[in-house]
């Protein structure tokens, strides 16, 4: 199972009404200034560990258009690929950090991020940011699973089948 179906699957369970797609990069400007004029806000889901995290850093630049009236809240889901998901946020929260740091990306007004924070649920972490705009701002969600969704998918897996065969007739 893909990442993209296990996330659809989660997302119809929580809200069915919710339409999730699979966006090509070509898309993403067109999806993006539909949230920020606050048409809907869609979920963005590509794979890729690498590819994931060249698409934060194209967030946050395009949702410096933010009003404050619009609230708008990014769930980025990703591996840690290794049981060191503290290291691995990290590296994530310095990747945007020197991103609005780059003086050619914001030339006129550098947003600021603070981050809570993680919480460890078992095989999750998870760390709430909120990126600061000159007009509004975004709080992103990073959400690591530890050391993957597939790793994670094939346990409870067998944790059902397990129980399964365990239950009682």
């Amino acid at each position: 199972m893909h990442d993209y179906e296990f996330i659809r699957e989660v997302v119809s369970r929580i809200e069915p009404n919710r339409k999730v797609m699979n966006v090509e990069p070509k898309d993403k400007d067109r999806l993006v200034r539909r949230v920020i004029d606050n048409k809907e806000l869609p979920f963005i889901i590509e794979g890729g560990r690498d590819r994931l995290d060249r698409n934060v850093r194209v967030l946050v630049s395009k949702l410096r258009s933010i009003r404050s009236s619009i609230k708008v809240k990014v769930l980025v889901l990703r591996d840690s690929d290794s049981n060191d998901a503290v290291n691995t946020f990290d590296r994530l929260k310095r990747d945007v950090e020197n991103f609005i740091s780059n003086r050619n990306k914001f030339p006129q007004y550098k947003p600021s991020v603070e981050c809570g924070q993680g919480i460890n649920a078992g095989s999750f972490m998870s760390h709430d940011c909120v990126l600061r705009y000159r007009d509004g701002e975004v709080l992103f969600q990073f959400v690591l699973v530890i050391p993957s969704l597939e790793d994670f998918l094939r346990s409870y897996g067998l944790l059902v089948m397990s129980q399964a065969f365990m239950s009682p007739l």
